[in-house]
């Protein structure tokens, strides 16, 4: 049960710290190619989305991310840790 609290924890947190880059450069990404450009960078970008939208603007689609991350962290170190032990290496 604590290794699959600490994976969805570990997943938490790596949401919470991509997400607004996540953000931002999707921003960059869909801005056009040939036309007249909304941002000049990332930190125009940060910078002007944060001025109309707010901070929170950063974490936008959280939960859906999170969602996607949560589950995935679960497989993974709990796999993980059940490979380690079964080969006899021992928790930290």
């Amino acid at each position: 049960m604590a290794h699959a609290l600490a994976a969805l924890a570990s997943g938490f947190v790596a949401t919470a710290v991509s997400c607004p880059a996540d953000v931002l450069k999707t921003r960059l990404m869909n801005q056009s190619a040939t036309g007249p450009r909304q941002y000049s960078g990332m930190l125009d970008c940060l910078s002007k989305s944060v001025a109309a939208e707010g901070w929170t603007v950063l974490w936008r689609g959280f939960l859906p991310t999170w969602a996607r991350l949560g589950p995935w962290q679960m497989v993974f170190w709990l796999s993980y840790e059940h490979l380690r032990a079964s080969s006899g290496i021992h928790g930290f």
